[in-house]
């Protein structure tokens, strides 16, 4: 991604969470210092993948950490018993690339085309001590993200599957690279698969739900990637 002069974007890092005043801008992005940012941007390499590609695969060496300049990316788990669990989907600003003992937890494939930045962990953490509230910033920022985990596992203990989907359908509506809240319309990036597996159920019963929300006029169906959300009525669901 570029501007308009031709060069680099700067690099955007996004807020999950509550942050404290000042330290994010009305975009939901962390703001940084303008030396911290240029020393990021001598260490990214960029990365452009078409939709549907790996990124990395679960028990790979991990060396690069991953920050999405546009388009999304699925994460997921392959089970002891070889099912496959999504994990997170993850949007323009998110970092990811969770490692343990040097290797990949999860895997990680571009639901669209995707412009990614690479950073090298040993480039990164080099930073960390020149500018250590670069590190500070991004570990509030993973624990935000540990807390988004939270949920949804709290999530997919609904037993109605309904709820579920409202849930998910909650979740995306924060996503401006799927969501227009002017038109109320989202755009489903991911397949059916691919939430079934979020929301640790069957395509089929995820087709149900989606039925079911629409019976109850809380969601309208525009063609089998979009749909029109009710927002409130969502979240009333999921609050009863």
């Amino acid at each position: 991604m570029t501007t308009q002069a031709g060069m680099p974007a700067p690099l955007r890092f996004h807020a999950a969470g509550q942050w404290a005043s000042g330290t994010v801008d009305d975009a939901g992005d962390l703001i940084l210092p303008a030396d911290t940012r240029r020393a990021l941007a001598t260490i990214a390499k960029p990365l452009s993948l078409k939709a549907k590609m790996p990124v990395f695969r679960q028990g790979e060496p991990a060396d690069p950490v991953y920050l999405i300049r546009s388009g999304a990316v699925r994460v997921s788990h392959q089970l002891e018993n070889g099912r496959n669990q999504v994990i997170a989907f993850h949007w323009p600003g998110d970092l990811f690339g969770l490692a343990e003992n040097d290797l990949y937890l999860n895997s990680a494939d571009t639901l669209t085309e995707c412009e990614l930045v690479r950073f090298s962990r040993t480039e990164i953490q080099t930073l960390f001590q020149k500018y250590p509230q670069l590190q500070a910033d991004l570990l509030v920022e993973a624990i935000a993200r540990l807390r988004q985990s939270q949920r949804h596992l709290l999530l997919v203990t609904h037993q109605r599957v309904s709820t579920r989907v409202a849930g998910f359908f909650i979740e995306c509506s924060g996503e401006t690279e799927c969501y227009d809240p002017e038109t109320g319309v989202l755009s489903l990036l991911m397949d059916r698969a691919d939430i079934a597996e979020y929301l640790n159920t069957t395509t089929e019963t995820v087709s149900r739900a989606i039925g079911t929300l629409e019976d109850r006029k809380l969601i309208v169906r525009l063609d089998t990637r979009h749909v029109r959300l009710d927002l409130p009525g969502l979240k009333a669901v999921l609050e009863s």
